[in-house]
């Protein structure tokens, strides 16, 4: 276990703390994007899916960044610890921050007065706020590029806004509708696009 936490101790301070700086700014500056007080459950559910969202393509998509280096791929492959366990450290780490944004997000909006069910919102926006950061992921994964994993991200949550309706349980803004029954699906979805982007970045061979 204690490698395990200096593992992530260093990747947090060494190369993710930018990220989470900017998140933590994103977060800071929602108050003038977004009102927290007297929200009923569809407005409160419009805060996660239309701003919050963005969070998870912050928090996912560069836990592949450091070995874009190959030099730095190459140190971190000839080393004990296999890169599936590095990467899945990472991926635990990022889970942590994302699920305690969410959390912090309700709580705001139960504080100031909002009405909507608190398990509900908190289980739904993490699965659509996860699904959307893993495709970052997963594409950062097999491009060995970061910057297209932020820009599928960014293009599949632009082609919600017009053809949710085409994407059925991987549509997103259902919770604005009421529904929250695409958390399974999109969860497991989610999932699959960890584990194979873990495992395709395990089997690279350049």
């Amino acid at each position: 276990m204690e490698k395990y936490l200096s593992v992530g101790g260093r990747f947090l301070c060494r190369q993710y703390a930018p990220h989470l700086l900017l998140v933590l700014l994103f977060c800071l500056m929602s108050g003038f994007f977004v009102s927290f007080r007297n929200l009923n459950a569809s407005q409160a559910a419009k805060v996660m899916e239309m701003y919050l969202a963005f969070t998870g393509i912050l928090l996912m998509t560069p836990l592949f960044m450091p070995e874009q280096d190959r030099e730095i791929w190459l140190l971190e492959r000839s080393k004990a610890m296999p890169l599936w366990q590095l990467y899945l450290v990472r991926v635990l780490e990022a889970l942590v921050f994302l699920a305690v944004v969410v959390a912090i997000f309700v709580f705001l909006m139960k504080k100031g007065g909002s009405v909507f069910p608190v398990g509900k919102l908190w289980l739904g926006a993490f699965a659509e706020i996860l699904f959307l950061g893993s495709i970052g992921f997963f594409v950062s994964g097999i491009t060995n590029q970061a910057v297209l994993g932020y820009m599928v991200s960014v293009l599949y949550f632009v082609a919600n806004i017009g053809a949710s309706k085409y994407l059925g349980k991987f549509a997103l803004f259902q919770m604005m509708k009421g529904d929250y029954g695409f958390a399974p699906a999109m969860s497991a979805a989610a999932l699959a696009f960890l584990g194979g982007g873990i495992l395709i970045r395990e089997r690279r061979q350049a």
